[in-house]
C-alpha cells in the first residue's frame, strides 16, 4: 500500500497535465481516494498518483503491469523478457545492461499499422524509463505514455485503470474504529 501524500493537491504531477489539474480543481471538495477511483482517464492516473505520493519504482512496476497487457501482439518470450527484467531493475536486482540487452532482443515491428508496433513502443517506453528516468515525474510521463500505446495497441481504457489502481494500490483508510465488515453490517 502506498503511503499518501498530505499536500497531494500541490504535488508535480498535477501541474504538468492542464486538464487534469482542470478536473481535479472541479472536485473541491472530493478526496483523493474519491477522485483515484472515479478517473477514467487511464493517461491521467500516472500523473494522479505521483502526486498521490507514488514512488518511482512504483510507477515502473505499473507501467510494466500495464505493458503486460500487450505482450500478447509481440514475439513470444521476448517481451515477456524485457518486461520481467525491467521489473527486477525496478526492484534493483537486474542491471541496466541486462535491461538494454532484453530490450534490444525484441525486434521493431517494421510495419507501423500493426497492432505489434504500439506494443512495442510500450515495451520499450517502460524499459527506458526504468533505466533513464532520474525523476519521479519523469516516470509518471513514461508510464502515461505507456498508457497511450497500450491504449493504441487496443486495450480498453477500463481494462488499464484497473491494472493501473492495482499496482499503484492506495487503499482508503479505515474509518475510525470500523472494519470492513462492520461497516457492511451498519448499512444492512
Amino acid at each position: 500500500m502506498i503511503p499518501l501524500n498530505p499536500d497531494w493537491r500541490k504535488g508535480k504531477g498535477l501541474t504538468y497535465r492542464k486538464d487534469l489539474v482542470e478536473w481535479v480543481d472541479s472536485h473541491p471538495e472530493a478526496s483523493f481516494y474519491d477522485l483515484w477511483e472515479e478517473t477514467i482517464d487511464p493517461t491521467w492516473l500516472p500523473y494522479l498518483a505521483q502526486s498521490g505520493g507514488a514512488t518511482k519504482k512504483d510507477l515502473i512496476l505499473a507501467a510494466c503491469g500495464v505493458v503486460r497487457l500487450c505482450l500478447h501482439l509481440l514475439p513470444p518470450r521476448d517481451g515477456l523478457i524485457a518486461i520481467e527484467t525491467a521489473e527486477s531493475w525496478a526492484r534493483k536486482v537486474a542491471t541496466e545492461g541486462q535491461l538494454h540487452k532484453a530490450l534490444y532482443a525484441v525486434p521493431v515491428p517494421t510495419d507501423t499499422s500493426s497492432p505489434a508496433y504500439p506494443a512495442y513502443n510500450a515495451v520499450s517506453i517502460a524499459c527506458n524509463a526504468s533505466a533513464y528516468s532520474d525523476s519521479y515525474l519523469a516516470a509518471a510521463c513514461a508510464t502515461s505514455d505507456t498508457v497511450y500505446w497500450a491504449l493504441r495497441a487496443g486495450n480498453e481504457s477500463q481494462v488499464i485503470c484497473s491494472t493501473l489502481r492495482k499496482h499503484l494500490n492506495f487503499e482508503r483508510p479505515r474509518e475510525k474504529g470500523l472494519t470492513v465488515w462492520q461497516r457492511l453490517a451498519a448499512k444492512d
